[in-house]
């Protein structure tokens, strides 16, 4: 495991334990990020019933990060932020199945729009099933815990506030694990989608903070 910053650890569904990691550097938007909890997890592509169906080729599984967070605003400061970006650094256990033998770096951007002053809110990004195929050879791997090494979440331009506890026992790590990573290696960005990018856009419109679209939302 790749060393993590503010770790935040994760227990996937089959009860293991799986540890992440949170950063974020001070900005002029003045407001505190804690980000509780990463968690990726595979999950079948949504059936939408509209009249239209074509046979499907088989299951197809996303990997879907959510991120469980939560904004302070300092006193008399704004009460939604108008922009809020998650950089996300996924890091595959591929290496069986690259030519350097070196695992593989996706990198990708989301940014939510209008987001309030509150807890438990929720971001989210996806690699689609079709990526995951390309960077495991053809044979994608059974679940979240086989297919990622690591995940590494930035929140740029807010003071961050570090969530100092432990899920399943797991200690902290230092700061920032993929930016040393990324120096030594070729970070492979364009595969991490945000909501609006996958089939999942319609859904959930109330648990996922809005994402920032091309039409400004």
């Amino acid at each position: 495991m790749h060393p993590s910053s503010y770790l935040i650890a994760v227990l996937a569904s089959v009860g293991l334990a799986f540890s992440f990691s949170a950063h974020a550097q001070q900005g002029p938007l003045n407001s505190e990020i804690a980000i509780q909890k990463i968690e990726p997890a595979f999950v079948d592509s949504p059936k939408i019933v509209s009249g239209y169906s074509k046979k499907s080729q088989g299951k197809s599984m996303w990997l879907e990060v959510e991120v469980l967070f939560s904004r302070t605003p300092p006193p008399k400061g704004q009460k939604f932020a108008d922009e809020i970006t998650f950089n996300y650094y996924i890091l595959l256990k591929n290496e069986k199945f690259t030519e350097d033998g070196k695992p593989t770096l996706l990198t990708g951007s989301v940014t939510h729009v209008h987001t309030p002053e509150d807890k438990g809110l929720h971001a989210v990004a996806y690699v689609s099933p079709r990526t995951l195929a390309k960077f495991f050879g053809g044979k994608v791997p059974a679940n979240a815990m086989q297919a990622v090494e690591d995940i590494g979440v930035e929140v740029k331009g807010f003071a961050i506030k570090p969530w100092k506890g432990q899920l399943g026992g797991t200690p902290q790590a230092p700061v920032g694990w993929w930016t040393e990573y990324a120096q030594k290696y070729t970070p492979v960005p364009g595969f991490v989608l945000s909501k609006d990018q996958t089939p999942f856009a319609p859904l959930d419109w109330d648990y996922f903070e809005p994402v920032k679209t091309k039409a400004g939302n």
